[in-house]
């Protein structure tokens, strides 16, 4: 049996958006939200997170390798990425979890239901003859 997933982790360079993903989070619940402002540290420790927000300045050439970073840092967490300079929003479903790429220029109603049902789908138990979903990308 796999052990449960038990945090929920924020990258942001601003304290002030750190404090208001928190906020967020522990109004819909969340005891275990874990913040940081870089990516480039040792979270052996927080593997098992179930979700992953990344709402930091990263200049657009590195933000694929920034992703990448976070999924294979956390390989069992929904992600939701945040660009620079856009608001449509891509999603990727792979290995039973989802990753959300999503502009910053999106309104706030939009980052707040995206992150509700990302924790929606992580807090859901898996039917028992559930097939393996195929790796896909959604776009707008």
């Amino acid at each position: 049996m796999k052990p449960p997933l038990i945090a929920c982790v924020v990258f942001s360079d601003y304290p002030i958006k750190t404090m208001a993903y928190q906020r967020f989070l522990s109004g819909l619940g969340e005891k275990f939200v874990h913040s940081f402002r870089s990516i480039d540290l040792d979270f052996t420790e927080l593997s098992r997170a179930k979700l992953v927000i990344c709402d930091m300045n990263i200049m657009e050439d590195f933000e694929e390798g920034a992703l990448s970073k976070l999924e294979k840092n956390f390989p069992a967490a929904n992600i939701l990425f945040l660009e620079e300079d856009h608001s449509d929003m891509r999603v990727k479903f792979s290995n039973h979890r989802d990753i959300c790429r999503l502009g910053k220029l999106a309104e706030i109603n939009v980052i707040h239901s995206t992150l509700k049902e990302l924790l929606l789908q992580v807090s859901r138990k898996p039917k028992k003859n559930q097939r393996p979903r195929k790796e896909r990308i959604e776009q707008p």
